[in-house]
């Protein structure tokens, strides 16, 4: 996302267990143009939950565009986003270092880059997801706009 571009959605906050006996679980508040949505999920470790709660509120947000709900359903139904890349590294040492996380994320045929950083690895990981996520946006939409066109959804 360019460095002066407003976001069209951000995490406001998150919150996740995680553990070695213990399926994670992540709570995450997500905000757009049409308010905040809070959705939790499992996942495989707390990066993927992560991942799983931002797509349900994402997916939940964007259905607003549908007037009926099963059209929403069936639309995210053949739809979802892919994780191509995933790379986390150290940008600095020592006790207050920061970590950069690259994602490369696909939404049918369009792909976005995002970068995170923060001395959180976990919140590094959802700050990259997000930047990818906005660049996409713009193909969600229009995704949505022609099923709507269609009426059906699908």
């Amino acid at each position: 996302m360019s460095d002066n571009a407003i976001p069209e959605y951000r995490v406001f906050d998150f919150v996740i267990t995680t553990g070695n006996t213990i399926k994670s679980t992540a709570t995450v508040t997500l905000g757009g143009r049409r308010g905040k949505t809070v959705k939790t999920r499992y996942g495989d470790g707390p990066i993927d939950a992560a991942y799983e709660a931002i797509n349900k509120a994402l997916r939940i947000d964007l259905s607003r565009a549908f007037a009926d709900g099963g059209a929403a359903k069936a639309f995210w139904e053949s739809r979802d986003f892919e994780l191509e890349k995933f790379d986390i590294s150290a940008v600095s040492g020592g006790a207050d270092s920061l970590g950069r996380t690259t994602v490369v994320l696909r939404y049918g045929s369009a792909s976005a880059a995002g970068t995170g950083i923060d001395n959180d690895i976990v919140y590094s990981a959802i700050k990259a997801y997000m930047d990818a996520v906005n660049e996409l946006v713009p193909a969600i939409r229009a995704d949505i706009e022609a099923a709507l066109k269609v009426g059906d959804g699908k």
